[in-house]
């Protein structure tokens, strides 16, 4: 009964590390483009124009 109990975790385990992956990849993604655009600020002309 142990046995298959460890053998299904395994196996899910197995089948979901790729999944695992993109969701991380994808966050790491996601929170670069936010630091990146987050860093670069209008230049000044467009601040003097929205006032």
């Amino acid at each position: 009964m142990q046995g298959e109990i460890s053998n299904d975790g395994e196996l899910a385990a197995k089948r979901l590390r790729p999944l695992v992956l993109v969701v991380v990849a994808a966050k790491l993604m996601v929170s670069g483009l936010l630091l990146a655009t987050v860093q670069y600020s209008p230049p000044p002309s467009e601040i003097v124009a929205l006032r």
